[in-house]
């Protein structure tokens, strides 16, 4: 390890699965760096939805303790030999789900270099924290859709972690997109956030306002979360669109008037990472932090997160 990099870090880890009180903070070695590895020292972490589910066993196959935080940012401390990309210094955010060396619940972390891309220049601290997961799920799911300039979009689950982030790319991209939102919170950030229309997932003319945003049927659905009372939405899928939802989606969201509803997988690699900044820097961009918490407070993060919230929340490392 280089000079002035310590030997332990502080990190949030599981002796066990189970529930979030499983979670605690101990000093444990900082992974070794392999050549192609970069060892980033973390200013932040997600926490998704996904997140309790790893830590409930979801993805077992790694040894205790166990780290996790399947995205996060901070600056580079240090690079393996074969690295090229990164110099120290640099600030990057990346892509850890259920990492062999652990994840961004640390005050550092070692990734593989494809899984790390350079902070975005309009994208701030906190921000960039939150974003990996977020932007590479909802990027490859509307490149899934193939989607054109004007053709007419519904983003289901708009004011979550993922939705949020995947409406403003699909604006970026020149698509119209009435955004489906939870609560009242939700239906201003999505507005906020510059969609063409917004409707409260349990509004009772949600329909009707399907119907006036794109009367001749919707080109695509992207869909971060599905309810039965969302059925008709679905039916106003033309039968030349196309229907999307990221693996982990319960319950699935369907197909209609003959288009197959398809899952995929939000993975990180150079190309996709590359493509993701491109497009935010193309204009304006946020990740909407709705809180942030000490590394100490893990638990009642993962407490909050199956809560009623819009946006992301991060734990912060430092």
């Amino acid at each position: 390890m280089s000079s002035g990099i310590p030997r332990e870090m502080r990190a949030a880890v599981i002796d066990r699965f189970g529930g979030p009180e499983e979670l605690h903070v101990v000093k444990i070695p900082i992974p070794a760096v392999g050549p192609k590895e970069v060892l980033v020292k973390v200013d932040g972490a997600g926490v998704g939805a996904w997140d309790p589910w790893l830590r409930e066993g979801g993805a077992s196959g790694q040894p205790f303790p166990i780290v996790l935080g399947s995205d996060g940012a901070g600056s580079v401390a240090a690079v393996g030999e074969s690295v090229k990309r990164f110099d120290v210094g640099s600030r990057v955010y990346g892509y850890a789900y259920n990492s062999p060396k652990g994840g961004f619940y640390a005050e550092y972390a070692v990734l593989p270099e494809d899984n790390l891309a350079i902070v975005p220049g309009n994208v701030g601290k906190d921000e960039a924290c939150a974003l990996a997961v977020s932007g590479l799920t909802g990027l490859i799911g509307l490149e899934k859709l193939r989607l054109k300039e004007d053709q007419t979009l519904i983003i289901v689950g708009a004011s979550g972690g993922v939705g949020h982030v995947a409406l403003q790319l699909a604006k970026l991209m020149g698509a119209r997109v009435l955004g489906v939102a939870s609560g009242k919170d939700g239906v201003e950030l999505v507005n906020k956030l510059g969609a063409d229309a917004a409707v409260e997932r349990n509004d009772a003319d949600l329909i009707a306002k399907v119907k006036d945003f794109a009367p001749e049927g919707v080109d695509a659905i992207l869909a971060f979360a599905y309810s039965k009372n969302l059925d008709g939405a679905f039916k106003r899928v033309k039968r030349t669109g196309r229907i999307a939802f990221p693996n982990g989606v319960e319950p699935e969201p369907p197909g209609a008037n003959g288009v197959q509803a398809a899952s995929y997988d939000g993975l990180p690699g150079k190309p996709i990472y590359q493509r993701l900044n491109d497009l935010i820097a193309k204009g304006e961009f946020r990740v909407e932090v709705s809180k942030s918490y000490p590394l100490e407070d893990a638990a009642q993060a993962h407490h909050d997160i199956l809560k009623h919230h819009v946006g992301k929340l991060v734990l912060r490392t430092r």
